[in-house]
């Protein structure tokens, strides 16, 4: 399974690394032969607003392309948004 996430702003090595681990569990159990995802995490300078962290995933699985994002207010916040994302769009393509 390869994934990879970008950073923008001051996310540090231990959230992409949290990212991509909430991946790999949201994604436990998939059946699909082939399996990539390009994400980001990003943080606004501007702490003011309502929901500065962004977390964005697109993973393809066999061949077809699901993405799934999620704002927060801090990073860890929105990957476990992601996470749980990902996990019900899963759910969803195991059950169809």
């Amino acid at each position: 399974m390869n994934i990879h996430f970008l950073t923008t702003g001051r996310v540090t090595e231990d959230a992409r690394a949290a990212a991509e681990a909430a991946v790999r569990a949201a994604l436990t159990g998939t059946h699909a032969s082939t399996v990539s995802v390009r994400g980001t995490l990003s943080l606004a300078a501007d702490a003011s607003l309502p929901r500065p962290a962004l977390a964005q995933a697109i993973a393809t699985l066999d061949g077809r392309a699901h993405r799934v994002q999620a704002a927060a207010r801090t990073v860890d916040e929105a990957i476990t948004l992601l996470q749980d994302r990902l996990t019900v769009r899963v759910a969803h393509l195991r059950a169809s």
